[in-house]
């Protein structure tokens, strides 16, 4: 398969461009998180703080996926944060800006912003590009090619990363599952794409790490996929989850449908 014969290009972002592993799970990284939330106004014990963001997610996933009817909601924790602040069990009115439900519209905005930048970098263990994500980049755009971005991601996270690693402006349209409110698999997230820009399904192709949200999902829609294995696919789970992709196709599309596998992104791409 010539990689360079299509002419749009979807990415994934986290674990296909940027190599990144975060962890929100240790008491140690909540004992970071707590201060930050009481100079504010909010008061949490640690424990406490963990407890509630993961029942506030739970339960607003819930909601999402009643709501349209999808197994697969993605929350925006900007909403959780903001939950958050506002319910704790103990606030004060001599945080930083005072008394958060006294907060004009555009200070709370600002502040999910700031909390959200700070609640990420602290959970951030690794965050870097991989070797050959801007010259990958760089070739398809010399080539005249499209490139898109359908990622599973939060905006707030998202958004300033990708300025911090110059990404954005290779990009013709970026798609956050949590502007969406449904992430991959969910096929209507692509579909929302590819309705957007008005794609040719047989002139584009999906480019992830990941099997089931991106291959899988594109194969559903009718687009061509390549796997980037940066996680490891040994290939007979590569050949199975290939033929399973290809049974999922449209029925007219079954045949033609192309996949591939690779280990990095300039061995598939021609730059």
């Amino acid at each position: 398969m010539e990689s360079t014969k299509y002419k749009n290009y979807i990415f994934d972002l986290y674990a296909t461009l940027i190599d990144i592993h975060t962890d929100q799970n240790p008491i140690g990284f909540w004992r970071r998180i707590a201060p930050i939330m009481e100079a504010y106004g909010a008061v949490y014990e640690p424990t406490e703080l963990k407890r509630r963001y993961r029942e506030l997610i739970r339960t607003n996933e819930d909601r999402l996926s009643d709501e349209l009817e999808t197994d697969y909601p993605e929350v925006e924790l900007g909403d959780v944060f903001e939950e958050l602040l506002l319910s704790a069990p103990k606030l004060h009115s001599h945080g930083i800006w005072g008394d958060p439900h006294l907060w004009s519209a555009e200070t709370l905005e600002k502040w999910r912003s700031s909390f959200a930048y700070a609640f990420r970098v602290i959970s951030r263990i690794k965050f870097s590009l991989y070797p050959d994500t801007l010259q990958m980049l760089e070739g398809l755009k010399r080539e005249g090619k499209r490139i898109y971005l359908l990622s599973n991601a939060q905006s707030l996270f998202t958004r300033p990363e990708m300025q911090e690693l110059d990404l954005t402006p290779y990009f013709e349209d970026i798609l956050i599952s949590s502007e969406f409110r449904m992430r991959k698999p969910e096929i209507r997230f692509m579909e929302e794409l590819i309705s957007k820009q008005g794609l040719d399904i047989r002139e584009s192709v999906m480019i992830g790490n990941d099997m089931e949200s991106d291959v899988m999902m594109a194969a559903r829609c009718g687009v061509n996929a390549i796997l980037v294995n940066h996680d490891g696919y040994s290939k007979p789970a590569i050949k199975e989850g290939f033929e399973q992709a290809r049974e999922a196709a449209p029925t007219l599309r079954r045949e033609e449908i192309e996949f591939l596998a690779c280990d990095n992104l300039l061995s598939i791409i021609d730059v």
